[in-house]
């Protein structure tokens, strides 16, 4: 007798966007949510901005260079992570020290960047090459380039953007791309990387297929924060109004901050002289909202199967969305709480226990209450939260 074969699970796609530590932490407790479904295991693709790649280098160098699977993650990595974020800053002058200080001072006047990598190598345990991140699932971490202005990527197999060419050999370390991807301009400043000579190749740009041998227009690029380009990681899995590219599924997690008035004397008296900074955010705010408006139309047009998990929504803002209501709002974050815990500061400083646990919480409420809805096969039952 012939049995059925079981269909295979859906190929799952993870874009987890910027946001600094507040950021990382919630991505944490929406996948705390995935991993209770046990559906780590499914994903195939992760695409990262700055808080994202920050968190995803911290996950795969605390699970031994491998992606972990749903019980692991949730018993082992998720406390080691809880552990290692709110116990030491990743960058601030309590990460570097006097003696830091006084030793990398040049990287502090004019290479902060570096400093980053380097503080993820020797704080976070962040100590691999790109050669050595596991071929599944493929991770691409995305960065801007300056001189191109484009999407330049890094994973474990490519590097590169569609107008200056792509490289089949990065011999680079996970911690530098990470640091790059999180290199906020008026902050932290771009990353420079010396490029190898050889080994180029100009791709299409659709499909990113190897076209033809070229020569890199420059020998080195400056790379800084992927939310300079786009900054929910949706370009390597997604674009408007098309099939996904690289899996079955799409889950957004968006940490993005909210774009606040400018504040302190010297923005009220001079806001010109620091115009650079709340240009950036202006124009990244509004990138955000066009790219969430084309995901979500697309989602509720069936062109694609997914979901955007938003931060700052608790779970009676997203009930009321979808016209639910439930009689034990009670057991869940307030709506004051979920605010709260996005207005916390775009920094890279450790959080309080308390303060992680919230906003680690707020994201897996926030996954099971929008996860219901618009994927109500994979996701059929709330999950309390439990710390």
């Amino acid at each position: 007798m012939n049995l059925p074969i079981p269909n295979p699970r859906p190929k799952l796609g993870l874009a987890l966007s910027g946001g600094g530590i507040r950021a990382a932490v919630f991505h944490l407790g929406v996948l705390r949510r995935l991993a209770e479904e046990n559906l780590l295991e499914s994903v195939s693709h992760l695409s990262t901005v700055s808080g994202g790649s920050l968190v995803t280098a911290a996950i795969f160098a605390h699970s031994e260079w491998v992606w972990p699977a749903s019980v692991a993650y949730r018993s082992e990595v998720y406390p080691k992570l809880r552990d290692l974020l709110t116990s030491r800053d990743l960058f601030s002058f309590a990460a570097v020290g006097w003696l830091g200080a006084v030793r990398h001072s040049h990287r502090v006047a004019f290479n902060r960047a570096d400093l980053l990598a380097r503080l993820l190598e020797s704080s976070w345990g962040i100590t691999a090459m790109l050669s050595d991140l596991p071929v599944h699932p493929i991770w691409a971490i995305n960065t801007t380039c300056i001189e191109t202005g484009k999407n330049w990527r890094f994973s474990q197999r490519e590097m590169g953007d569609w107008t200056f060419g792509r490289h089949y050999n990065p011999s680079y370390k996970v911690a530098a791309a990470a640091a790059a991807s999180a290199a906020v301009p008026y902050a932290i400043g771009a990353l420079a990387f010396d490029l190898p000579s050889e080994g180029w190749h100009r791709t299409d740009p659709a499909t990113r297929t190897p076209l033809a041998k070229t020569t890199p227009a420059m020998p080195r690029v400056r790379l800084w924060d992927g939310g300079a380009y786009e900054n929910l990681g949706l370009e390597f899995l997604y674009k408007p109004g098309a099939q996904l590219k690289e899996c079955d599924l799409l889950i957004c997690s968006d940490a993005s901050g909210p774009l606040r008035p400018p504040v302190g004397l010297l923005q009220r008296l001079r806001p010109e002289g620091l115009s650079s900074p709340r240009l950036f955010n202006i124009a990244s705010d509004q990138i955000r909202a066009l790219r969430s408006r084309m995901l979500v139309r697309d989602f509720e047009a069936g062109t694609i199967r997914g979901a955007l998990i938003k931060m700052g929504n608790s779970v009676r803002d997203i009930d009321i969305q979808v016209k639910r209501g439930r009689d034990d709002y009670d057991l869940y974050l307030s709506d004051e709480e979920s605010r709260l815990a996005l207005t916390h500061p775009t920094d890279l400083k450790a959080p309080s226990k308390d303060l992680f646990d919230r906003i680690a919480r707020h994201g897996f409420e926030a996954a099971d209450a929008t996860l219901s809805v618009r994927l109500p096969t994979e996701f059929p039952q709330p999950y309390a939260w439990s710390a």
